[in-house]
């Protein structure tokens, strides 16, 4: 991260997945797998550790998939949303997705996040959408001191703005 408001961006985005129940969704979905998966592996005489084993499997490929595509853009536009109204440059996370634009989906350290979620085109695409002019009048904070932010939050809660 290059700024406090990039990392307020993706914890924020964090949050939006907690808030919307997102991984509780997955969990319950996958759980719910599974125990069909102990089910099919009961009945099934002589293959039974064959088909527990691939049940498994399964939800074990699930589960690394990540959550849905429209989760993450769910969480994406929640996130921008809790950033801004914290008094962060609602910018921060739509930022930090340009820098991931910019990776390969070959380097190690970001092919788990690009097999998991959407493309940060795509996702920068939707936010742009989503967002349209409606942050346009917020003051862009990225870079500075929490303190300068929260005195220019002060001014404005002051002004009326």
């Amino acid at each position: 991260m290059r700024s406090e408001a990039e990392l307020a961006g993706v914890l924020a985005h964090e949050m939006g997945h907690v808030l919307k129940k997102h991984h509780l969704k997955a969990v319950q979905k996958n759980a719910g797998i599974a125990l069909f998966g102990d089910i099919a592996g009961s009945s099934v005489k002589g293959g039974n550790e064959f088909v527990k084993s691939a049940a498994l499997n399964f939800i074990k490929k699930l589960y690394a998939s990540g959550l849905d595509k429209e989760d993450e853009f769910d969480a994406d536009r929640v996130g921008v949303v809790i950033a801004a109204r914290a008094g962060y440059d609602a910018y921060g996370l739509p930022a930090v997705l340009q820098m991931l634009q910019a990776q390969s989906d070959s380097d190690g350290n970001f092919s788990l996040l690009f097999k998991t979620h959407p493309s940060p085109t795509a996702r920068i695409e939707a936010l742009d959408r989503q967002m349209d002019k409606r942050f346009e009048g917020l003051s862009m904070s990225a870079g500075k001191p929490i303190a300068e932010r929260l005195a220019d939050m002060n001014k404005s809660l002051a002004s009326g703005k």
